[in-house]
């Protein structure tokens, strides 16, 4: 049996609903952060939400491709269960490092503005 394709069709889908729930979730809750970081300005807030929700989701398509072909052969059902929970992992603190990054960022934006004001 090739468990590489097992694994493969096992990650796929796990990999994608992570993406599109995690993807919706921070564009959803993170329009109204947005708002106020921005005074209001909901034409401003609303495009940088919909930029951030398009470069998420590049960076994890991209990356998601990007592990699949780093993939040693899997011998094993343990390979294959350690390779995924591995595989899974990075990807999952990834989204965690991106999302606090961008708080972040957003956060200092916003504070330089009001210092400018």
């Amino acid at each position: 049996m090739n468990y590489n394709i097992l694994t493969y069709i096992i990650y796929l889908p796990i990999i994608v609903f992570i993406m599109i729930k995690v993807g919706w979730l921070f564009y959803k809750n993170g329009e109204v952060f947005l708002f106020h970081l921005f005074h209001m300005d909901i034409p401003l807030a609303k495009s940088i939400n919909k930029l951030l929700l398009v470069g998420y989701y590049l960076t994890n398509i991209g990356y998601a491709i990007i592990t699949i072909t780093y993939w040693k052969n899997i011998g094993s059902v343990l390979e294959m269960l350690n390779s995924l929970s591995f595989t899974l992992g990075k990807i999952i603190l990834l989204l965690s490092i991106m999302h606090y990054n961008n708080i972040f960022w957003l956060k200092y934006i916003h504070k330089s503005k009001l210092l400018n004001q």
